[in-house]
């Protein structure tokens, strides 16, 4: 009889405006074994409640959304969450202030996925 070794599943929260890209990356992070995405928004109104409902391992957050940005949204799971904030956003001018005020990680949008599906694993690991 083998045992075999299963890695823990790492939960992630997905939050951007753009329902198109939102779905594609849900789905895309789905199909890896030990990542599950177990909820997302489209807007900063509400995020925290659903953030804390679910209770992710990991949040991945726009930079900019219709009626918020994303560092104020960043500072708030910071403060009251306590939960690893990966930024992913078309904009390469927010990393120093996005690192500055907590973030785990930040990622332009078109980089490979393969550097998400890592700093995703990373979480938690010493």
């Amino acid at each position: 009889m083998t045992t075999e070794v299963k890695t823990k599943q790492k939960k992630v929260f997905v939050v951007d405006d753009n329902r198109f890209f939102l779905e594609s990356l849900v789905f895309l992070l789905n199909r890896q074994e030990d990542i599950q995405v177990v909820g997302t928004h489209l807007r900063a109104r509400g995020v925290l409640q659903k953030i804390e409902a679910t209770q992710p391992d990991v949040v991945i957050l726009d930079m900019q959304l219709p009626d918020g940005d994303g560092i104020s949204i960043l500072q708030e799971i910071k403060s009251h969450l306590g939960i690893p904030v990966i930024m992913l956003t078309i904009y390469e001018e927010g990393r120093e202030q996005a690192i500055k005020n907590g973030a785990y990680a930040y990622l332009v949008k078109g980089e490979e996925l393969d550097i998400l599906y890592q700093k995703i694993r990373q979480i938690g690991e010493i």
